[in-house]
């Protein structure tokens, strides 16, 4: 499984500004949204472990959550395929192309 386009959204306080020390891939303060945005380009058999070490002020463990993780996967966990496609009403045989994503519709930690 190759996860790509990696996004861990960490809420942080209002009006606080975190420090990064440490980060494998990338980061952005998203002040709009209130949250550090922690980007990693690909996840893999290769690339199995990351991490992101960053301070700011406060005693609030529980706003730090909840956390989201999006991501694209260029193919699922089932190797699937559309082999032809026809119209329903007369079966007959119509060009077509195909894209296979996995893109989760939500995923949290809470």
């Amino acid at each position: 499984l190759e996860l790509e386009d990696v996004l861990v959204s960490i809420p942080i306080p209002h009006g606080e500004q975190p420090t990064v020390s440490d980060v494998e891939g990338g980061y952005e303060v998203n002040r709009a949204r209130g949250t550090l945005d922690w980007q990693i380009p690909t996840i893999d058999s290769t690339n199995t472990t990351g991490s992101l070490d960053f301070s700011i002020r406060g005693d609030d463990a529980g706003a730090f959550f909840p956390v989201a993780v999006s991501f694209v996967c260029k193919k699922p966990y089932y190797d699937i395929e559309v082999i032809s496609a026809s119209t329903s009403r007369d079966q007959m045989p119509i060009d077509f192309s195909q894209q296979t994503l996995l893109i989760p519709d939500e995923y949290a930690v809470i």
